[in-house]
């Protein structure tokens, strides 16, 4: 069926514009829909964008899912033309105006390609830089370490270092990022299909009818494997891979960037924002790229920048995300940085290669320091000098809600100390993600979640002093369950003196994968467990009278899936059971977060 899919597919071709100059500002050339020829025969499309006059200049290329039309007359591939540069934004397989039928994420071959059709074009140098975020992001990494000869430099912002532990972060599905991405590509490829005659320059999402259906309606739907809105498994059916390989396999190696580190020989500058879903994946392809890339030029030229920001492209009016100011040095030209960044590694003058170039000055990584909102350069990330901190769990009357009387606390818990809390799960009734966008978290107000009583709620005493946690944060939790498998949440909030419980950061752990992300074992009902979660990281300062909390629950939806408590087949259930929870604070069980506190 899927292979009648593909041929119909490529059979859809559609009235395509020919290469040619549009009508531009005076000072640029625009060419619309330049063709590249893949290895395979199938033929990709790009706008060019490059300044007026002749000579040969470097290339900067982009490459993307959402449509390479920006929709502006006066666009970032406007601006970054005008700085000197050749840029190249190219539609991806199966995308708007290029053919082929689209895999997801299986961009290494095209990106190669595509970088030495770039270098070949009259108007460049030969010298080609990759840039953009997220999947613009990914189709750097996968390309990179293919080394295509005529590649200089990235810049990717937001990437991930494994695809499999962005799908499946603890081993639970990412539920809303995945299905309402998989629903905006399948309208793409269903207008192709069914109206080939139409112009597919322009991106396409989803109408405001078909957000509220999927929010009221396409997020809840059990079993998740059966679900047809849009009719998604005949336009996406790579959602319904990802369904089939809930488990670490052979299916995701072709997407481990990490794995691949030690064949990148080109300088990358990494940007994320502390709200980002994919920071996690960034600071690992930092920090595994300074140590593994397959060259020391490589290796001492990675650079990271994190900030207060979201999934977005930061400006200098980036100072804000909601309610939340961070203050005026927030804000952070990311465009005038990449334009250093290339200007840097390709050189307008006369030497002939990059490797001549002296390495990028300054310190390899720049952080925003959240509560203190000021930037700190640093030397690695993360960083040396944290020293892991443990702020044990404790309740007397028991943790349930804000009107529990849980507790953060340095010290263990002591002999004859009430030993745990307890909650029912009910995933008919999840605790909700609350505000979010696409791929971020938000700093939003936590209060209203956590007066839940299947919320465990512990807080630290006021601080006296400032404490900074910079890095990488994990929950270790003694756990009891009803269900043969079952999920645990933790979150991090920062929590004011008016009260006001500023979200940091967040993690989930599904109770088969608390071993291994491979081989998934389920639980023995009433059996006690250590699970260890992945709470993301952050770099905020906890001010004077501020205090630390730490929500545990068993479920963060539509972020992601319910877990049914069934212990069946992953994307299978159609019904839930509802679990009850428990979570030890025992001398023998003493469940803490670690957190890596840096000395003053």
């Amino acid at each position: 069926m899927r292979g009648m899919w593909r041929l119909a597919l490529l059979l859809a071709v559609c009235a395509l514009a020919t290469p040619s100059a549009r009508q531009a500002p005076a000072d640029l050339v625009i060419e619309k829909n330049v063709e590249a020829r893949m290895r395979d025969g199938v033929v990709l499309r790009a706008d060019v964008y490059r300044p007026a006059g002749t000579g040969r200049r470097p290339a900067l290329l982009q490459r993307t899912p959402y449509s390479k039309n920006p929709g502006a007359e006066d666009s970032q591939f406007h601006r970054l033309a005008r700085a000197g540069f050749v840029v190249v934004v190219q539609d991806t397989r199966g995308r708007y105006m290029s053919d082929g039928v689209a895999v997801p994420h299986d961009e290494g071959a095209d990106g190669y390609d595509t970088v030495e059709w770039v270098a070949q074009l009259p108007y460049v140098d030969g010298r080609v830089g990759m840039f953009g975020g997220s999947y613009s992001a990914t189709v750097q990494l996968l390309a990179a370490p293919l080394r295509p000869p005529h590649l200089v430099a990235l810049f990717p912002s937001a990437s991930y270092a494994s695809r499999y532990d962005m799908v499946f972060q603890g081993g639970a599905f990412y539920l809303g990022d995945g299905l309402s991405w998989s629903l905006g590509q399948a309208k793409d490829v269903r207008r192709r299909m069914l109206e080939p005659q139409a112009n597919r320059d322009g991106e396409l999402g989803l109408s405001p009818d078909e957000r509220k259906q999927l929010q009221s309606e396409w997020y809840r739907h059990l079993p998740l494997n059966t679900i047809e809105a849009l009719q998604l498994r005949r336009y996406s059916p790579g959602y319904f891979d990802l369904l089939q390989h809930p488990s670490y396999d052979t299916f995701w190696t072709t997407f481990d960037v990490a794995a691949k580190h030690p064949h990148f020989e080109v300088p990358a500058y990494h940007l994320t924002g502390w709200y980002d879903s994919l920071l996690n994946g960034t600071l690992a392809n930092f920090s595994g790229l300074r140590a593994n890339a397959g060259t020391e030029r490589a290796r001492r030229n990675q650079r990271l920048i994190v900030g207060p920001w979201t999934h977005a492209r930061p400006t200098t009016n980036t100072t804000k995300i909601g309610d939340v100011d961070f203050g005026a040095d927030a804000g952070f030209d990311s465009e005038g940085l990449i334009v250093r960044w290339f200007r840097h590694w390709m050189p307008s003058d006369d030497r002939p290669r990059a490797e001549t170039v002296a390495d990028w000055p300054g310190a390899p990584v720049r952080l925003f320091l959240m509560g203190e909102n000021r930037w700190r350069d640093e030397q690695e990330w993360p960083l040396r000098r944290a020293q892991p901190t443990r702020f044990y769990l404790h309740s007397t009357r028991g943790a349930n809600g804000l009107t529990g009387d849980g507790r953060l606390d340095r010290a263990a818990p002591a002999s004859g100390a009430a030993t745990s809390d307890t909650f029912t799960y009910d995933p008919e009734k999840p605790v909700p993600t609350g505000l979010f966008g696409a791929y971020s978290r938000m700093p939003v107000d936590r209060r209203e979640i956590q007066q839940r009583p299947d919320v465990l709620v512990y807080t630290s005493d006021p601080l006296t002093a400032p404490l900074e946690v910079t890095g990488p944060i994990t929950a270790v939790l003694y756990i009891a369950s009803s269900a043969k498998d079952t999920d645990f949440t933790a979150a991090v909030s920062d929590v004011q003196p008016d009260g006001t419980a500023r979200a940091l950061t967040d993690g989930i752990i599904r109770a088969r994968y608390r071993a291994s992300r491979t081989t998934p074992e389920l639980l023995v009902p009433g059996t006690r467990y250590e699970v260890r979660i992945d709470v993301g990281a952050t770099g905020n300062v906890f001010l004077p009278g501020h205090r630390i909390r730490l929500e545990v629950s068993s479920s963060n939806f539509p972020r992601y899936d319910r877990n049914p408590n069934t212990g069946a087949p992953f994307a299978t259930d159609a019904t839930t059971v509802t679990a009850r929870q428990t979570v030890f604070h025992a001398p023998d069980a003493a469940s803490h977060l670690i957190l890596p506190v840096i000395p003053r």
